[in-house]
């Protein structure tokens, strides 16, 4: 699940035999009905855009335990000061054992910082993908500085898309791509979309790609009623809430509100603070030049205000089950 943080994804390596198995050619959909796998936030005829895999993650579960041992650490060596500053020696007689207990405090927050927070507080709300069909290139973010778009050819040999697996947990896939140099040796890794658990979430995540940069965006769907962006990116207190019920899965969803509140609301608080601790990425205006938008394109699809905001509408939610049993009866 924390894949490309730890362990980190390695570099200047040949391409794994598993990897290459995997490989996701862009002539390869499989008959799959394209699915965005509610990692699209915007859609219209020059462009599409996704998160990237952390965007799922970020301020959850390992966030949320990182933060309560840093609070437990500062708080316990507080209150170990205080103690000692009230001894009858005073805080200067009882400085040996305070301070090899400050050392401890600290040397654990920097382990905190340095295997995860800093990975997650203080960065970005999230790491864009955009496939442009119009200039048949892909930008992938980094960062808001000079250089901090990497962008690709669509088509290039040395972009390979391919179904990752997770460090942690093999189960989990992502749509993964490896920038190659001329060697074939892995110089970048980005992902694009959520982590799931089967081979064909990512599948049909790809075979939506490759439908709108072959086919354009009128042939992308195969319902109408699936030209729907349901992810919001923005980090409010609702859109953190219903992302931990996905995280959480169906079978706790009943007891959101009961038995299970103050997890919820633990990850739900997490994951707003990180958020607020971020920044908004912001691609450079030369790439935002390139990716105008027509004026009243007919393609476009709304960006919602807050996640699943769409699935109020009868019909489109009646399809995302249908959908939903048919992937499970096929699988």
């Amino acid at each position: 699940m924390l894949t490309g943080w730890y362990p980190a994804f390695k570099y200047h390596r040949a391409l794994s035999p598993d990897e290459l198995a995997r490989e996701l050619p862009q002539n390869d959909t499989r008959n799959l009905s394209p699915d965005d796998a509610l990692g699209l936030v915007r859609f219209n005829s020059t462009f599409m855009e996704f998160v990237d895999r952390t965007f799922k993650i970020k301020g959850m579960a390992a966030t949320l335990c990182a933060m309560v041992v840093s609070s437990i650490n500062i708080f316990g060596l507080s209150a170990l000061v205080v103690k000692a500053h009230g001894m009858s020696g005073g805080l200067m007689q009882e400085a040996i054992p305070v301070g090899i207990v400050a050392l401890a405090v600290f040397g654990a927050q920097a382990l905190i910082w340095t295997v995860h927070l800093r990975c997650d507080v203080f960065q970005y709300t999230h790491y864009p993908v955009r496939f442009n069909r119009v200039t048949r290139k892909i930008y992938f973010f980094r960062h808001n500085g000079p250089g901090g778009v990497v962008v690709v050819p669509w088509g290039s040999p040395n972009a390979f898309f391919h179904i990752g697996r997770g460090g942690q947990d093999p189960s989990l896939r992502d749509l993964r791509c490896h920038l190659l140099d001329r060697h074939r040796q892995v110089q970048q890794t980005f992902t694009i979309g959520h982590f799931w658990n089967h081979d064909d979430d990512i599948r049909e995540h790809w075979a939506l790609i490759c439908r709108y940069m072959k086919d354009g965006p009128e042939q992308c769907f195969d319902d109408p009623l699936d030209r729907v962006i349901t992810l919001s990116p923005k980090g409010t207190l609702r859109n953190c809430w219903m992302l931990v019920c996905l995280m959480m899965g169906t079978t706790l969803f009943p007891l959101r509100y009961t038995l299970m509140l103050p997890i919820y609301g633990a990850l739900t608080l997490s994951r707003w603070l990180t958020f607020k601790t971020c920044r908004a990425p912001v691609f450079p205006p030369e790439l935002e030049a390139e990716c105008a938008i027509a004026s009243g394109d007919p393609y476009a699809l709304p960006e919602p205000r807050f996640m699943a905001e769409f699935a109020s509408d009868p019909a489109i939610y009646a399809r995302a089950l249908q959908r939903h049993r048919e992937r499970m009866l096929w699988r």
